[in-house]
């Protein structure tokens, strides 16, 4: 058989892409978590049948998918949660999502052919306001990451010594050790850590973690995690590969995972490309997310696309950046990125530049954050553009079928979620800091 199209950098990108399938839909948990397995069925064998779908025996790749990824088995999962709001209203949307697939070999640039296992996590769910305001945006918070424990944990006071990771974070990361794959999925009614621990892999075997935006910041702490509880022990190599994530935690942490997960393994070389190296956060410079969260960066994001030109923009704009500066710093932890490689971005002229409306600027943010990673192509008069990591998206079948009680959610649909989601966190926040200030003055003045 001839070798996939895309190196194993490319491979394990895309297959993070695949784990955020589920977000691209509304509808229950159950059946969200159907319509991710029913999608994963293109790209992997042995994929579990989806009844509903009239699937009858495990699945078989699809060859347009194996010609560019390769030929992959899923073995656990796919997983995920629907979670519930404040008023305890499920979501309708995928909040979470996690699933694990195996190579027989995998060809690494500068490195052996292995054996390999892919922990693909998904990414911020643009629909899930669940995502943003309780992983994403909770950073004011810090967890002392010497004493996490992700099923009893809270917050503590920055002593300025022991690494720290956000509150955020540890609340993604005991959301994902705890996901349990379903009956009718692959290694049913299992944790990851219980697969894990089932495993007898071949020595040498590599296990690979990776993840986009939310899950880029997911994707190195739940490795270093699994690495400090010895529940990696029986791998040889064990490689993250996150992408425009925003900063999991401060500067000690950032240290601790790059002291236990240096760029290249004893041995492999390094390779030319941007995007090629591995344990190696990878970001467009022209990414709002993975500006997120060190102050230096989130300075730069009101006028990331150039200086806004209506007047009610750039004061939402500079009203965010001093909404997300003042959550970083509350807690006195430094957030540091862990080791990372910029990418160069490309501002999109088909979207009015400098923006003009925060639409605009969304438009141009989901661009950057999504599609300049993935590869746009050419429509009409415009032409494709390549991708910072893959050349082009993944092949897709011609027809998108759904699972009953499902729904797609259209581009157009997706940014406006994502507009009045950052508009009701100002909003919320700013009521705050308008309040604190009249307390502030009315003492004053007393």
């Amino acid at each position: 058989m001839t070798n996939p199209s895309l190196d194993a950098y490319q491979q394990v990108f895309g297959m993070a892409g695949l784990a955020n399938r589920a977000g691209g839909y509304n509808g229950f948990g159950i059946q969200l978590q159907q319509q991710l397995q029913y999608d994963l069925s293109y790209y992997f064998n042995n994929v579990p049948p989806v009844k509903i779908m009239d699937q009858k025996t495990p699945s078989t790749a699809n060859p347009s998918a194996v010609s560019e990824l390769g030929n992959w088995d899923l073995v656990w999962g796919p997983a995920l949660i629907e979670e519930k709001n404040e008023k305890g209203v499920p979501t309708g949307v995928a909040d979470n999502a996690l699933y694990v697939v195996k190579s027989n070999a995998v060809a690494f640039p500068g490195g052996p052919t292995l054996p390999t296992y892919v922990v693909a996590i998904a990414a911020t769910n643009p629909s899930s306001l669940y995502d943003w305001e309780t992983e994403d945006f909770s950073v004011a918070e810090v967890v002392n990451w010497t004493t996490y424990n992700p099923s009893n944990f809270a917050p503590s006071a920055y002593n300025g010594t022991d690494p720290y990771i956000s509150k955020g974070t540890a609340t993604g990361i005991s959301i994902l050790l705890g996901l349990e794959s379903p009956q009718s999925a692959a290694s049913p009614n299992t944790t990851l850590q219980q697969f894990l621990a089932g495993l007898n892999p071949d020595p040498g075997t590599a296990i690979i973690f990776c993840g986009h935006s939310l899950a880029g910041a997911l994707s190195p702490t739940l490795a270093l995690y699994l690495k400090e509880n010895k529940d990696l022990n029986a791998f040889g190599v064990t490689l993250v590969y996150p992408t425009a994530g925003p900063t999991p935690g401060e500067a000690a942490f950032a240290n601790l995972f790059n002291s236990k997960f240096p760029p290249l393994p004893p041995g492999w070389q390094q390779q030319s490309g941007t995007y090629q190296s591995w344990n190696t956060m990878h970001w467009n410079n022209l990414d709002v997310v993975p500006h997120a969260w060190p102050v230096s960066e989130l300075e730069k994001i009101a006028t990331i696309y150039g200086q806004a030109t209506n007047n009610m923009t750039p004061y939402i704009l500079q009203t965010l950046q001093k909404l997300a500066i003042d959550d970083s710093s509350k807690s006195g932890a430094s957030y540091t990125r862990i080791q990372n490689q910029s990418l160069p971005g490309q501002l999109q002229t088909t979207i009015k530049t400098p923006p003009e409306t925060l639409q605009d600027y969304m438009l141009q943010l989901g661009v950057q954050h999504v599609a300049m990673y993935n590869g746009i192509p050419a429509t009409g008069p415009n032409p494709q553009v390549n991708g910072l990591i893959l050349p082009q998206p993944l092949p897709k079948p011609a027809v998108l079928n759904l699972v009953p009680g499902v729904t797609a959610v259209t581009e157009s649909e997706m940014v406006i979620k994502i507009m009045n989601q950052i508009l009701e966190w100002i909003l919320s926040h700013y009521t705050l800091v308008e309040k604190e200030n009249a307390k502030q003055n009315a003492s004053v003045d007393k």
